[in-house]
Formats: structure tokens, sequence, C-alpha cells
């Protein structure tokens, strides 16, 4: 059996109906979904920020406890996106 690699594809924005969301990356997320390359399957896991963003995101805050190997972040917000329990998050998780 194969090696599967799990990747999360974030943004750091909740969705909305007249902004970029996860679903304006669909394309990437299923060429990556499609990767069988040396015995190596890609699962995608993908999701904009919770619609909160004064809270922390309760995947981001906790990504190092997870069962994630890659994080691939789109920062489209204007500068308040992550907040400070997420980015703790991210770190730990690197």
């Amino acid at each position: 059996m194969g090696r599967r690699l799990r990747i999360l594809v974030q943004t750091t924005i909740p969705r909305r109906s007249d902004d970029w969301s996860i679903d304006s990356l669909a394309l990437m997320r299923r060429e990556l979904a499609r990767i069988d390359e040396a015995g190596v399957r890609v699962d995608v896991v993908a999701r904009d920020r919770s619609p909160d963003a004064t809270t922390p995101d309760h995947v981001l805050s906790t990504l190092h406890e997870s069962d994630f190997d890659e994080l691939w972040l789109f920062a489209l917000d204007a500068g308040e996106g992550l907040t400070a329990a997420d980015c703790s998050g991210i770190t730990r998780f690197r």
C-alpha cells in the first residue's frame, strides 16, 4: 500500500459570496488530489477560515495536533486574517 500525503488548503478569509473563497482554488485542489507518484497519493482538505475572524480558527490554532503533512495557506485577507493563536498553531506545526 502506498503512502498518503495529507494537505490542508486553507484561506484566511471566511466564505463570502462576493469575494475569493476556497471555491476559487477548485482546479488546483483537483489537480493535487489526482497525484499518484512513486506510490504517494494526496488527500486534500480544503476550507475557508472560520466565520468569526476575531477568535482563533479551530483548525489553524490547533494545526500542530492534526494529522496533516502540509499546509497550503492562501492569505486573501486585508491584514487581519490570522489571530495570534492561529499563528502559534501554524508555527508549532512547522
